[in-house]
Protein backbone atom coordinates (compact mmCIF):
# COMPACT_ATOMS: atom_id res chain seq x y z
CA UNK A 1 0.00 0.00 0.00
CA UNK A 2 1.37 3.44 -0.96
CA UNK A 3 0.86 4.21 2.86
CA UNK A 4 2.70 1.87 4.13
CA UNK A 5 5.77 4.27 2.14
CA UNK A 6 4.50 7.12 3.95
CA UNK A 7 4.27 5.44 7.39
CA UNK A 8 7.79 4.68 6.94
CA UNK A 9 9.07 7.93 5.50
CA UNK A 10 7.28 9.79 8.39
CA UNK A 11 8.29 7.39 11.08
CA UNK A 12 12.03 8.33 10.01
CA UNK A 13 11.05 12.08 10.24
CA UNK A 14 9.68 11.66 13.60
CA UNK A 15 12.77 9.31 15.00
CA UNK A 16 14.86 12.05 13.98
CA UNK A 17 13.30 14.12 15.77
CA UNK A 18 11.93 12.59 18.78
CA UNK A 19 15.39 10.80 19.15
CA UNK A 20 17.01 14.19 19.45
CA UNK A 21 14.33 15.76 21.74
CA UNK A 22 14.43 12.53 24.09
CA UNK A 23 17.88 12.41 24.13
CA UNK A 24 18.40 16.33 25.61
CA UNK A 25 15.86 15.56 28.28
CA UNK A 26 17.35 12.01 29.63
CA UNK A 27 20.98 13.53 29.29
CA UNK A 28 19.46 16.24 31.87
CA UNK A 29 18.40 13.37 34.19
CA UNK A 30 21.87 13.29 36.11
CA UNK A 31 21.59 17.24 36.69
CA UNK A 32 18.15 17.25 37.55
CA UNK A 33 18.70 14.20 40.36
CA UNK A 34 22.32 16.34 41.49
CA UNK A 35 20.72 20.10 41.38
CA UNK A 36 16.75 19.33 43.07
CA UNK A 37 16.17 17.96 46.05
CA UNK A 38 13.68 14.95 45.83
CA UNK A 39 10.69 17.28 46.64
CA UNK A 40 11.68 19.98 44.72
CA UNK A 41 11.36 17.48 41.94
CA UNK A 42 8.34 16.12 42.45
CA UNK A 43 6.99 19.69 43.38
CA UNK A 44 7.48 20.38 39.67
CA UNK A 45 6.01 17.08 38.89
CA UNK A 46 2.96 17.22 40.56
CA UNK A 47 2.49 20.88 39.07
CA UNK A 48 3.07 20.19 35.84
CA UNK A 49 0.90 16.90 35.95
CA UNK A 50 -1.87 19.46 37.38
CA UNK A 51 -1.12 21.39 33.64
CA UNK A 52 -1.69 18.33 31.77
CA UNK A 53 -4.75 18.02 33.65
CA UNK A 54 -6.27 21.95 33.01
CA UNK A 55 -5.60 22.08 29.49
CA UNK A 56 -7.86 19.84 27.42
CA UNK A 57 -11.10 21.31 29.79
CA UNK A 58 -9.81 24.77 28.17
CA UNK A 59 -9.60 23.49 25.02
CA UNK A 60 -12.48 21.33 24.56
CA UNK A 61 -9.33 19.27 22.67
CA UNK A 62 -10.28 21.32 20.10
CA UNK A 63 -6.67 20.78 19.01
CA UNK A 64 -7.26 17.22 18.04
CA UNK A 65 -9.81 17.77 16.10
CA UNK A 66 -8.80 20.85 14.22
CA UNK A 67 -5.55 17.85 13.32
CA UNK A 68 -8.26 15.54 11.96
CA UNK A 69 -10.19 17.65 9.98
CA UNK A 70 -7.05 19.33 8.26
CA UNK A 71 -5.50 16.02 7.61
CA UNK A 72 -8.05 14.99 4.95
CA UNK A 73 -9.26 18.23 3.72
CA UNK A 74 -6.77 19.99 0.64
CA UNK A 75 -8.96 22.83 -0.27
CA UNK A 76 -6.95 25.73 0.83
CA UNK A 77 -10.64 27.47 1.39
CA UNK A 78 -12.19 24.77 3.60
CA UNK A 79 -8.46 24.72 5.22
CA UNK A 80 -8.83 28.08 6.02
CA UNK A 81 -12.43 27.46 7.96
CA UNK A 82 -11.00 24.71 9.85
CA UNK A 83 -7.89 26.76 11.18
CA UNK A 84 -10.23 29.81 11.34
CA UNK A 85 -13.01 28.06 13.90
CA UNK A 86 -10.28 26.36 16.33
CA UNK A 87 -8.30 29.40 16.54
CA UNK A 88 -11.07 32.19 17.54
CA UNK A 89 -12.67 29.38 19.68
CA UNK A 90 -9.55 28.54 21.65
CA UNK A 91 -8.67 31.93 22.19
CA UNK A 92 -11.88 32.66 23.28
CA UNK A 93 -12.12 29.85 25.73
CA UNK A 94 -8.13 31.21 26.69
CA UNK A 95 -9.88 34.43 27.66
CA UNK A 96 -12.56 33.22 29.41
CA UNK A 97 -9.94 31.09 31.34
CA UNK A 98 -7.68 33.76 32.66
CA UNK A 99 -10.02 36.16 33.66
CA UNK A 100 -11.53 33.64 35.70
CA UNK A 101 -7.75 32.11 37.52
CA UNK A 102 -7.01 36.36 37.96
CA UNK A 103 -10.18 36.62 39.74
CA UNK A 104 -9.59 33.75 41.76
CA UNK A 105 -5.74 34.24 42.37
CA UNK A 106 -7.25 37.96 43.97
CA UNK A 107 -8.46 35.97 46.72
CA UNK A 108 -6.88 32.80 47.03
CA UNK A 109 -3.27 32.70 47.28
CA UNK A 110 -0.58 30.05 46.29
CA UNK A 111 2.64 29.84 45.02
CA UNK A 112 3.96 29.98 41.62
CA UNK A 113 0.15 31.49 40.13
CA UNK A 114 1.32 33.71 37.59
CA UNK A 115 3.88 31.47 36.11
CA UNK A 116 1.39 28.47 36.05
CA UNK A 117 -0.90 30.98 34.27
CA UNK A 118 1.85 31.85 31.70
CA UNK A 119 3.01 28.26 31.41
CA UNK A 120 -1.11 27.28 30.34
CA UNK A 121 -1.25 29.51 27.82
CA UNK A 122 1.76 29.32 25.99
CA UNK A 123 1.49 25.00 26.36
CA UNK A 124 -2.03 25.87 24.25
CA UNK A 125 -0.67 27.79 21.78
CA UNK A 126 2.12 26.21 21.13
CA UNK A 127 0.52 22.65 20.93
CA UNK A 128 -1.84 24.40 18.63
CA UNK A 129 -0.34 25.37 15.88
CA UNK A 130 2.19 22.60 16.06
CA UNK A 131 -0.36 20.36 15.30
CA UNK A 132 -1.82 22.70 12.47
CA UNK A 133 1.43 21.93 10.74
CA UNK A 134 0.90 18.39 11.37
CA UNK A 135 -2.33 18.54 9.96
CA UNK A 136 -1.49 20.67 6.96
CA UNK A 137 1.14 17.84 6.14
CA UNK A 138 4.53 19.81 7.19
CA UNK A 139 5.79 16.71 9.02
CA UNK A 140 9.24 18.16 9.08
CA UNK A 141 8.12 21.62 10.29
CA UNK A 142 6.07 19.50 13.01
CA UNK A 143 9.27 17.64 13.71
CA UNK A 144 11.51 20.51 14.17
CA UNK A 145 9.62 22.88 16.16
CA UNK A 146 9.66 19.33 18.66
CA UNK A 147 13.57 19.67 18.48
CA UNK A 148 13.53 23.23 19.27
CA UNK A 149 11.11 23.82 21.82
CA UNK A 150 13.07 21.01 24.05
CA UNK A 151 16.66 22.28 22.89
CA UNK A 152 15.68 25.75 23.70
CA UNK A 153 14.09 24.42 27.37
CA UNK A 154 17.25 22.54 28.06
CA UNK A 155 19.38 25.76 27.53
CA UNK A 156 17.42 28.17 29.59
CA UNK A 157 17.18 25.86 32.18
CA UNK A 158 20.94 25.70 32.50
CA UNK A 159 21.48 29.32 32.37
CA UNK A 160 18.56 29.92 35.06
CA UNK A 161 20.40 26.94 37.29
CA UNK A 162 23.79 27.60 36.61
CA UNK A 163 23.93 31.47 36.48
CA UNK A 164 20.65 32.60 38.33
CA UNK A 165 20.30 30.16 40.63
CA UNK A 166 16.35 30.00 40.67
CA UNK A 167 15.92 26.25 42.07
CA UNK A 168 12.12 25.27 41.18
CA UNK A 169 11.51 28.63 39.10
CA UNK A 170 13.91 27.59 36.42
CA UNK A 171 11.63 25.15 35.30
CA UNK A 172 8.66 27.60 34.70
CA UNK A 173 10.78 30.01 32.94
CA UNK A 174 12.33 27.34 30.49
CA UNK A 175 9.17 25.32 29.52
CA UNK A 176 7.26 29.27 29.14
CA UNK A 177 9.87 30.98 27.30
CA UNK A 178 10.26 27.30 24.94
CA UNK A 179 6.53 26.87 24.40
CA UNK A 180 6.54 31.35 23.76
CA UNK A 181 9.37 30.96 21.16
CA UNK A 182 7.87 28.23 19.01
CA UNK A 183 4.79 29.85 18.96
CA UNK A 184 6.34 32.69 17.40
CA UNK A 185 8.28 30.48 15.19
CA UNK A 186 5.31 28.32 13.91
CA UNK A 187 3.52 31.23 13.33
CA UNK A 188 6.26 33.24 10.99
CA UNK A 189 7.21 29.94 9.46
CA UNK A 190 4.20 28.87 8.55
CA UNK A 191 2.61 32.45 7.64
CA UNK A 192 -0.51 31.36 9.95
CA UNK A 193 -2.17 34.54 9.28
CA UNK A 194 -3.13 33.44 5.59
CA UNK A 195 -4.95 30.95 7.33
CA UNK A 196 -7.26 33.41 9.69
CA UNK A 197 -9.77 34.19 7.51
CA UNK A 198 -12.96 35.82 10.44
CA UNK A 199 -15.60 35.39 7.65
CA UNK A 200 -14.86 31.64 7.93
CA UNK A 201 -15.28 31.12 11.35
CA UNK A 202 -18.43 28.60 11.47
CA UNK A 203 -20.88 27.58 13.76
CA UNK A 204 -21.71 24.44 12.07
CA UNK A 205 -18.19 23.23 11.59
CA UNK A 206 -17.42 24.22 15.15
CA UNK A 207 -20.83 21.70 16.16
CA UNK A 208 -19.29 18.95 14.34
CA UNK A 209 -15.43 19.83 16.05
CA UNK A 210 -17.21 19.59 19.21
CA UNK A 211 -19.00 16.04 18.35
CA UNK A 212 -16.04 14.57 17.61
CA UNK A 213 -13.85 16.34 20.73
CA UNK A 214 -16.19 16.98 23.52
CA UNK A 215 -15.74 12.62 23.70
CA UNK A 216 -12.15 12.61 24.06
CA UNK A 217 -12.40 15.00 27.20
CA UNK A 218 -13.54 12.58 29.54
CA UNK A 219 -11.17 10.36 27.42
CA UNK A 220 -8.44 12.79 27.91
CA UNK A 221 -9.01 12.86 31.81
CA UNK A 222 -9.48 9.16 32.31
CA UNK A 223 -5.90 9.07 30.51
CA UNK A 224 -4.55 11.58 33.16
CA UNK A 225 -5.95 9.50 35.97
CA UNK A 226 -3.87 6.54 34.78
CA UNK A 227 -0.65 8.23 33.85
CA UNK A 228 -0.60 11.27 35.96
CA UNK A 229 -2.92 10.89 38.89
CA UNK A 230 -0.70 8.46 40.79
CA UNK A 231 1.00 11.86 41.99
CA UNK A 232 -1.89 12.50 44.20
CA UNK A 233 -2.22 9.32 45.59
CA UNK A 234 1.47 8.88 46.41
CA UNK A 235 1.14 12.78 47.88
CA UNK A 236 -1.60 11.14 50.17
CA UNK A 237 -0.35 8.22 51.23
CA UNK A 238 3.18 8.46 51.36
CA UNK A 239 5.63 11.59 50.56
CA UNK A 240 6.68 14.38 48.46
CA UNK A 241 10.09 12.60 48.51
CA UNK A 242 8.49 9.19 47.03
CA UNK A 243 6.89 11.68 44.38
CA UNK A 244 10.33 12.83 43.06
CA UNK A 245 11.60 9.09 43.45
CA UNK A 246 8.85 8.08 40.92
CA UNK A 247 9.15 10.82 38.60
CA UNK A 248 12.55 9.87 38.17
CA UNK A 249 11.82 5.95 38.04
CA UNK A 250 8.95 7.26 35.00
CA UNK A 251 11.67 8.43 33.07
CA UNK A 252 13.07 5.09 31.97
CA UNK A 253 9.66 4.43 30.82
CA UNK A 254 9.68 7.60 28.60
CA UNK A 255 12.45 5.76 27.13
CA UNK A 256 9.81 3.24 25.99
CA UNK A 257 7.00 6.12 24.98
CA UNK A 258 9.61 8.00 22.78
CA UNK A 259 10.05 4.72 20.46
CA UNK A 260 6.02 4.45 20.93
CA UNK A 261 6.01 7.97 19.96
CA UNK A 262 8.10 8.12 16.91
CA UNK A 263 6.05 5.22 15.44
CA UNK A 264 2.65 6.32 16.98
CA UNK A 265 2.95 10.36 15.22
CA UNK A 266 3.11 8.27 11.66
CA UNK A 267 0.55 6.22 12.91
CA UNK A 268 -2.02 8.07 13.60
CA UNK A 269 -1.76 9.99 10.18
CA UNK A 270 -1.75 6.40 8.10
CA UNK A 271 -4.82 4.63 10.21
CA UNK A 272 -6.72 7.86 9.60
CA UNK A 273 -6.39 8.55 5.60
CA UNK A 274 -6.16 4.63 5.56
CA UNK A 275 -9.18 4.34 7.45
CA UNK A 276 -11.77 3.30 4.17
CA UNK A 277 -9.38 1.29 2.49
CA UNK A 278 -10.58 -2.43 1.84
CA UNK A 279 -7.42 -3.36 2.99
CA UNK A 280 -7.22 -1.32 6.15
CA UNK A 281 -7.42 -5.13 8.16
CA UNK A 282 -4.84 -6.64 6.54
CA UNK A 283 -2.57 -2.99 6.47
CA UNK A 284 -3.17 -2.38 10.26
CA UNK A 285 -2.54 -6.45 11.36
CA UNK A 286 0.68 -6.20 9.32
CA UNK A 287 1.90 -2.52 11.28
CA UNK A 288 0.70 -4.11 14.32
CA UNK A 289 2.98 -7.67 13.78
CA UNK A 290 5.78 -5.21 13.59
CA UNK A 291 5.40 -3.26 15.72
CA UNK A 292 4.31 -5.44 19.18
CA UNK A 293 7.62 -7.14 18.59
CA UNK A 294 9.29 -4.15 18.50
CA UNK A 295 7.83 -2.71 21.27
CA UNK A 296 8.11 -5.95 23.58
CA UNK A 297 11.89 -6.32 22.86
CA UNK A 298 12.76 -2.81 23.32
CA UNK A 299 10.86 -3.14 26.81
CA UNK A 300 12.69 -6.52 27.81
CA UNK A 301 16.29 -4.33 26.50
CA UNK A 302 15.63 -1.30 28.82
CA UNK A 303 14.43 -3.30 31.84
CA UNK A 304 18.17 -5.67 31.95
CA UNK A 305 19.82 -1.50 31.11
CA UNK A 306 17.63 0.39 33.61
CA UNK A 307 19.37 -1.19 37.03
CA UNK A 308 23.20 -0.36 35.74
CA UNK A 309 22.39 2.85 33.95
CA UNK A 310 20.42 4.50 36.82
CA UNK A 311 23.14 3.19 39.53
CA UNK A 312 25.81 5.37 37.12
CA UNK A 313 23.78 8.42 36.65
CA UNK A 314 21.18 8.89 39.33
CA UNK A 315 22.12 10.57 42.50
CA UNK A 316 21.83 8.39 45.66
CA UNK A 317 18.93 10.56 46.98
CA UNK A 318 17.15 8.61 44.01
CA UNK A 319 18.78 5.13 44.57
CA UNK A 320 15.87 3.27 44.51
CA UNK A 321 14.47 4.53 41.58
CA UNK A 322 15.21 1.26 39.75
CA UNK A 323 13.50 -1.11 41.75
CA UNK A 324 10.04 0.22 40.17
CA UNK A 325 11.19 0.89 36.49
CA UNK A 326 10.53 -2.71 35.18
CA UNK A 327 6.51 -3.10 36.21
CA UNK A 328 6.04 0.73 34.92
CA UNK A 329 8.08 -0.48 31.76
CA UNK A 330 5.57 -3.14 31.06
CA UNK A 331 2.18 -0.61 32.06
CA UNK A 332 4.25 1.84 29.26
CA UNK A 333 3.82 -0.98 27.07
CA UNK A 334 0.06 -1.70 27.35
CA UNK A 335 -0.21 2.10 27.46
CA UNK A 336 1.39 1.63 23.60
CA UNK A 337 -0.69 -1.02 22.51
CA UNK A 338 -3.90 0.85 23.96
CA UNK A 339 -2.89 3.97 21.51
CA UNK A 340 -2.10 1.48 19.16
CA UNK A 341 -5.77 0.85 18.61
CA UNK A 342 -6.89 4.04 19.38
CA UNK A 343 -5.54 5.21 16.03
CA UNK A 344 -8.01 2.82 14.37
CA UNK A 345 -10.56 4.06 16.59
CA UNK A 346 -9.84 8.17 15.17
CA UNK A 347 -9.92 7.18 11.82
CA UNK A 348 -13.28 5.72 12.32
CA UNK A 349 -14.70 9.34 13.96
CA UNK A 350 -15.72 6.73 16.95
CA UNK A 351 -13.90 8.67 20.02
CA UNK A 352 -17.04 7.78 22.22
CA UNK A 353 -15.01 3.93 22.19
CA UNK A 354 -11.77 5.60 23.34
CA UNK A 355 -13.63 7.71 25.99
CA UNK A 356 -15.33 4.15 27.70
CA UNK A 357 -12.59 2.37 27.64
CA UNK A 358 -10.29 4.95 28.94
CA UNK A 359 -12.38 5.34 31.59
CA UNK A 360 -12.98 1.64 32.31
CA UNK A 361 -9.14 1.87 32.86
CA UNK A 362 -8.87 5.10 35.00
CA UNK A 363 -11.81 3.75 37.57
CA UNK A 364 -9.90 0.16 37.86
CA UNK A 365 -6.59 2.37 38.22
CA UNK A 366 -8.20 4.21 41.12
CA UNK A 367 -9.22 1.42 43.06
CA UNK A 368 -6.18 -0.75 42.65
CA UNK A 369 -4.43 2.08 43.69
CA UNK A 370 -6.55 2.89 47.12
CA UNK A 371 -6.40 -1.24 47.62
CA UNK A 372 -2.53 -1.76 47.07
CA UNK A 373 -0.41 1.39 47.66
CA UNK A 374 -1.08 1.52 51.58
CA UNK A 375 0.01 -1.98 52.10
CA UNK A 376 2.97 -2.11 49.21
CA UNK A 377 3.95 1.57 48.23
CA UNK A 378 5.02 2.66 45.14
CA UNK A 379 4.82 -0.72 43.83
CA UNK A 380 1.19 -0.18 44.20
CA UNK A 381 1.46 2.29 42.05
CA UNK A 382 3.39 0.72 39.24
CA UNK A 383 0.95 -2.31 39.36
CA UNK A 384 -2.10 -0.74 39.49
CA UNK A 385 -1.24 1.61 36.29
CA UNK A 386 -0.10 -2.02 34.54
CA UNK A 387 -2.82 -3.72 35.00
CA UNK A 388 -5.27 -0.53 34.33
CA UNK A 389 -3.75 -0.41 31.23
CA UNK A 390 -3.62 -4.33 30.03
CA UNK A 391 -7.52 -4.40 30.84
CA UNK A 392 -8.01 -1.67 28.91
CA UNK A 393 -5.76 -2.08 25.94
CA UNK A 394 -7.80 -5.64 25.91
CA UNK A 395 -11.01 -3.49 26.13
CA UNK A 396 -10.40 -1.84 22.92
CA UNK A 397 -9.47 -5.14 21.01
CA UNK A 398 -12.95 -6.38 21.84
CA UNK A 399 -14.58 -2.72 20.93
CA UNK A 400 -12.49 -2.75 17.74
CA UNK A 401 -14.24 -5.64 15.89
CA UNK A 402 -17.02 -3.19 14.90
CA UNK A 403 -14.86 -0.64 12.82
CA UNK A 404 -12.00 -2.84 12.32
CA UNK A 405 -10.13 -6.19 13.05
CA UNK A 406 -6.25 -6.47 13.69
CA UNK A 407 -5.45 -10.16 13.61
CA UNK A 408 -2.97 -11.05 16.87
CA UNK A 409 -0.65 -13.79 16.31
CA UNK A 410 -0.78 -15.12 19.97
CA UNK A 411 1.74 -17.83 18.94
CA UNK A 412 4.69 -16.11 18.31
CA UNK A 413 3.71 -13.22 21.52
CA UNK A 414 2.78 -14.98 24.24
CA UNK A 415 6.58 -16.81 23.91
CA UNK A 416 7.62 -12.76 24.14
CA UNK A 417 5.48 -11.93 26.86
CA UNK A 418 7.06 -14.45 28.78
CA UNK A 419 10.34 -13.21 27.99
CA UNK A 420 9.06 -9.85 29.70
CA UNK A 421 8.15 -11.17 32.75
CA UNK A 422 10.97 -13.09 32.89
CA UNK A 423 13.42 -9.72 32.29
CA UNK A 424 11.32 -8.14 35.15
CA UNK A 425 12.92 -10.64 37.90
CA UNK A 426 16.58 -10.84 36.66
CA UNK A 427 17.95 -7.01 38.15
CA UNK A 428 16.65 -8.35 41.55
CA UNK A 429 18.35 -11.64 41.61
CA UNK A 430 21.90 -11.46 39.16
CA UNK A 431 25.05 -9.92 39.92
CA UNK A 432 26.05 -6.97 38.02
CA UNK A 433 28.62 -9.82 35.50
CA UNK A 434 25.50 -12.14 34.76
CA UNK A 435 22.89 -9.33 34.55
CA UNK A 436 25.51 -7.56 31.57
CA UNK A 437 25.33 -10.77 29.86
CA UNK A 438 22.21 -11.08 29.79
CA UNK A 439 21.72 -7.39 28.06
CA UNK A 440 24.08 -8.29 25.55
CA UNK A 441 21.12 -11.65 24.98
CA UNK A 442 18.53 -9.20 24.78
CA UNK A 443 20.27 -6.91 22.54
CA UNK A 444 20.98 -10.31 20.03
CA UNK A 445 17.22 -11.17 20.76
CA UNK A 446 16.01 -7.37 19.72
CA UNK A 447 18.19 -7.60 16.24
CA UNK A 448 16.56 -10.91 15.73
CA UNK A 449 13.45 -10.23 16.25
CA UNK A 450 12.84 -7.04 13.99
CA UNK A 451 15.59 -8.44 11.39
CA UNK A 452 12.66 -7.86 9.32
CA UNK A 453 11.49 -4.47 10.39
CA UNK A 454 15.06 -2.92 10.59
CA UNK A 455 15.56 -4.37 6.97
CA UNK A 456 12.56 -2.61 5.99
CA UNK A 457 13.31 1.21 8.07
CA UNK A 458 17.03 0.84 6.33
CA UNK A 459 16.00 0.33 2.37
CA UNK A 460 13.33 3.08 3.19
CA UNK A 461 15.70 5.64 4.50
CA UNK A 462 18.27 5.48 2.20
CA UNK A 463 15.99 5.96 -0.80
CA UNK A 464 14.59 9.20 1.80
CA UNK A 465 17.92 10.48 1.89
CA UNK A 466 18.49 10.13 -1.41
CA UNK A 467 15.31 11.87 -2.93
CA UNK A 468 16.26 14.72 0.24
CA UNK A 469 20.22 15.02 -1.40
CA UNK A 470 18.63 15.03 -5.61
CA UNK A 471 16.12 17.61 -3.89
Amino acid sequence: MTNGKKLFKDTIIYAIANFGSKLLIFLMLPLYTHYFTSAEYGTWDLLWTTVSLIVPFITFELVAAVYRWLLEEEQPQERGRIITTGTLTILRNLLIFNAAAIAVMLFVDFPYHWELLLLINFTVTSSFLQQCARGLGFNKLFAMLGIIQTALSVGFILIFIYVFDLRLLSFFYSSILAAASVTIIAWWILKFHRYIEWEGYSKSLLKSFLTYSIPIIPGALSWWILTMSDRYVILAFLHLDANGIYAVANKIPALLLMVNTIFFLAWKDSAITSFHSKEKNAYYSIVFKHYVRLMITTAILIILVAKPAMEIVIADTFGESWKYVGIMLIGALFSSLSQFWGAGFHGAKKTNSLFLTSMIGALLNILLNLALVPFIGLYGIAASTLLAFLCMWLFRVTASHKYFTIRIQWRELLPLFALLFVSLILPFILEDKVLFISIAIAGMLFLFVNRELIGLLYRTGIAFFHKQNAE
